[in-house]
């Protein structure tokens, strides 16, 4: 078996967490330290430096007599309740998302919720007889500052005001996970899945790729046709092809097997839309190579297997299909 190691990487901001007005891991120490271990490895797994600083609620062009104002307000699901809620500001620090973390009873099979960030766009102009520039300069602005300059597209919006184009693409700044309350966890991210048990950081690890863009953005739009997807990393990765490789949830197919970044051993990838009761997964090349397809580095390089015990390995994972699985969204 092969393994290759990269050197250690300075510290990235990447996800930063936020519980505030959370009580599910404020009672449940061990919860929060799988939550926090699962986004440790998301940030050692993805470099989010491409990502710029994001300074202003209120970007404004002017020329001559005429201005432009775009007014951003940036929102998230609240993970207690569901409901979208807004970012007291906008200012965020380069290489930086802030996701907001809680619970919520889902009800099904439904394990956890992961989702990018919206943003609501406000406009105002004054005296539009000299807006068309104006309204250009504030656009330009507004693009480089809240695109973030690199990374997944999430949303883009366009329009007209005062006879004046706009074109805004939106990128990472904000997101949410929420995990079932009701569920049976296994929450020690540090011990073996007992059985009967849905793995919280098998979970957790699922949803903040999804907050970061797998599945959520519009960049993974653009590389789906179907369930083909088109992403040429992702296609090097499974072996060339990416024919029936997504499913239409946002998530590849059942199934999918793909080498851990750990140690190289396979596995069913981290990014389908279920997960196999008392068991834990990990991140595998082709759900990074995604990550990359998205428009993000990579930094941790995989461990890649002999082909004898790909094959075995690939007859284990087969064999369990058939257990109660759980469904994470």
């Amino acid at each position: 078996m092969l393994f290759v190691f990269l050197p250690p990487m300075m510290s990235r901001a990447g996800i930063v967490l936020d519980y505030s007005g959370d009580t599910f891991f404020a009672n449940n120490p061990t919860a929060k330290a799988a939550l926090e271990a699962a986004a440790a490895d998301v940030n050692a797994a993805i470099d989010f430096s491409c990502l710029g600083v994001v300074t202003d609620d209120v970007i404004t062009g002017t020329n001559g007599g005429s201005s432009v104002d775009f007014t951003f307000s940036k929102t998230y699901i609240n993970p207690a309740d569901g409901v979208t809620t807004q970012v007291p500001s906008t200012q965020i620090v380069a290489g930086q998302i802030n996701v907001f973390a809680g619970a919520r009873t889902f009800g099904g099979n439904t394990l956890g919720e992961g989702s990018a960030g919206g943003t609501g766009l406000g406009l105002g102009i004054t005296d539009a007889s000299d807006g068309s520039l104006a309204g250009a300069y504030a656009n330009a602005e507004a693009l480089e500052q809240h695109s973030r300059g690199g990374g997944p597209i999430v949303l883009s919006a366009s329009g007209s005001f005062g006879g004046n184009s706009f074109a805004f693409n939106q990128g990472l700044h904000t997101g949410s996970i929420a995990f079932d309350d009701d569920s049976n966890w296994h929450f020690d991210h540090t011990t073996a899945v007992a059985a009967g048990l849905n793995d919280f950081y098998s979970v957790a690890l699922h949803e903040l790729l999804h907050v970061v863009g797998f599945g959520t953005s519009a960049s993974w739009q653009s590389l789906i046709s179907g369930t083909d997807y088109l992403g040429a990393e992702g296609i090097a990765a499974n072996g060339g092809t990416g024919v029936g490789l997504a499913d239409s949830s946002g998530h590849f197919a059942m199934g999918v097997m793909s080498p851990r970044i750990s140690d190289g051993v396979l596995q069913e990838v981290a990014m389908d839309a279920d997960i196999t009761v008392g068991t834990r997964k990990y991140l595998t090349e082709l759900d990074l190579a995604v990550m990359r397809d998205l428009g993000l580095k990579t930094v941790v390089a995989s461990a890649v297997p002999e082909p004898s015990s790909l094959a075995f390995l690939a007859l284990c994972g087969a064999a369990f299909c058939g257990r109660r699985r759980g469904l994470v969204t």
